[in-house]
């Protein structure tokens, strides 16, 4: 694997991540381990990168996934377009990618809301890597280490608003048994982000759930919408990027909708 690797894909380096359940059984790993370095050499964990002319780092070795969501690539460039001068709130932020986005674009204030404290910290550095340009050193990012959930409802009881609010939680169903309670959490995230977003704000909510289909996903927010007297103009649904091929219906993951709100 490693020769066809070489051939095809010459790299500095060939790193191995393991999901949760190959970590839970060592005795198929013949001693492999998530995070090894197969070949090359990779001094640091920390490895940088551009995306749409932006500079991040990813922690290949212990970071989420690959320690970066490239398939998003093209909602944060959409989100760019929408975040001039309004005030925006990133939750479950990560390492800030659609902060930074938001931000270039012209969001004088930025707030990147995450449960992971490294995370967090990975955003800071994300943000001063970009700080020679003109709108990011411009923009105000503040960041806060809550669960989403209950710093939403915190946020709102402080009276606290955002003209751009930006929900992006991680794979809430990942098995059939999980999707009631994954369109429950959807239904309930809904509510909180309209709680603190402007009148005429702008919602962009995302789901990452293999096995809640975009119908359910989209009808389930914007039924939340109504319910909490803020009804939906969706503007724009995408799924990720073209770089990541649809062989079979489940293979479309990725729902995103952008809308404006009354």
């Amino acid at each position: 694997m490693l020769a066809a690797l070489a051939e095809v894909i010459p790299a500095q380096a060939v790193v191995l991540r393991l999901s949760r359940d190959l970590q839970r059984q060592p005795v198929w790993l013949h001693g492999l381990a998530d995070g090894m370095t197969l070949a090359g050499d990779l001094p640091d964990a920390a490895v940088r990168f551009r995306e749409n002319g932006l500079c991040f780092e990813a922690d290949v070795l212990r970071g989420q996934k690959t320690g970066f969501f490239f398939d998003q690539r093209e909602n944060r460039a959409r989100v760019a377009t929408l975040a001039a001068d309004r005030r925006t709130l990133n939750v479950f932020a990560y390492t800030g990618g659609f902060s930074l986005y938001a931000a270039s674009g012209g969001a004088p204030e930025v707030l990147s809301l995450d449960l992971s404290a490294p995370a967090l910290a990975a955003a800071v550095r994300n943000f001063e890597l970009n700080r020679h340009l003109p709108a990011v050193a411009a923009a105000t990012h503040t960041v806060l280490a809550a669960d989403a959930f209950d710093a939403l409802a915190a946020l709102r009881e402080r009276g606290q608003r955002f003209d751009l609010v930006i929900v992006d939680p991680p794979a809430l169903a990942k098995q059939e048994s999980e999707v009631n309670g994954a369109l429950r959490a959807y239904r309930r995230l809904t509510h909180l982000a309209l709680g603190v977003l402007e009148p005429a704000g702008t919602l962009v909510i995302a789901s990452c759930s293999s096995r809640v289909s975009g119908a359910d996903f989209y009808a389930t927010v914007e039924q939340a919408a109504v319910e909490a007297g803020r009804p939906l103009q969706p503007f724009a649904h995408s799924g990720h990027a073209v770089d990541h091929p649809i062989g079979f219906a489940e293979g479309a993951y990725l729902k995103c909708l952008f809308a404006t709100v009354r």
